[in-house]
């Protein structure tokens, strides 16, 4: 497993438009492939009048990459949109592209410009994120240290997933491995002992940024 990967950040769209013809252009980050295919076809339920809807797509393990022409002359759609997501050095995303046809030929040249247009163009409006690889981490601690440790966790920019309020206070985070040798120190220290970290496994989420 890749201890890191690179996706849109965020939903974005672009629109290209060349020679009377539109190129709609639409990003999200997913997982696995059966979310792209949903994203793919919930683009075409919104826009049912394009003549063409082509798409490019690579899982978030990198192992499913597919790219559709949708009848558009073969390699000038889904190929160059897939190729905005090689060179971004993006996985876990998917990109479509809905054609507005104007009545004018544009050539195998100017599709393929079009595509890749319209598909750095959304890219633009979302941005990249990268995920990086942490600890899934559980903190437990009495009721009476847990103000400290939330400070703690503020103050070394760690957001907590969940809070649980049970016989103790648990706290859900992501953690490198440094930072739970860190907080292994300081949990022991304000719980006298009482309290302790369970590590679930581990679980990708955002870079940090330090």
């Amino acid at each position: 497993m890749n201890d890191s990967y690179t996706t849109a950040a965020k939903e974005g769209k672009g629109e290209y438009e060349e020679k009377k013809s539109v190129f709609y252009g639409f990003i999200k980050p997913i997982e696995e492939e059966d979310e792209a295919l949903a994203y793919i076809q919930e683009i075409r339920d919104r826009l049912p009048n394009m003549r063409h809807t082509c798409y490019a797509y690579v899982n978030k393990g990198g192992n499913v990459v597919r790219f559709s022409d949708d009848h558009e002359p073969q390699g000038t759609a889904g190929m160059p949109i897939l190729e905005v997501i090689r060179r971004e050095g993006l996985t876990g995303v998917v990109i479509v592209v809905a054609r507005y046809f104007g009545g004018i030929l544009l050539g195998a040249g100017g599709l393929t410009r079009a595509y890749g247009k319209a598909a750095k163009l959304a890219l633009d409006d979302s941005g990249k994120a990268t995920f990086v690889l942490f600890n899934d981490v559980e903190l437990y601690s009495d009721y009476s240290s847990y103000q400290k440790l939330k400070y703690e966790l503020s103050v070394m920019g760690i957001e907590e997933i969940e809070t649980r309020y049970e016989a103790d206070v648990v706290s859900h985070i992501l953690a490198s491995d440094e930072e739970v040798e860190l907080l292994r120190d300081k949990l022991f220290n304000m719980t006298s002992g009482k309290g302790k970290i369970e590590i679930l496994g581990q679980k990708f989420g955002p870079e940090k940024n330090n």
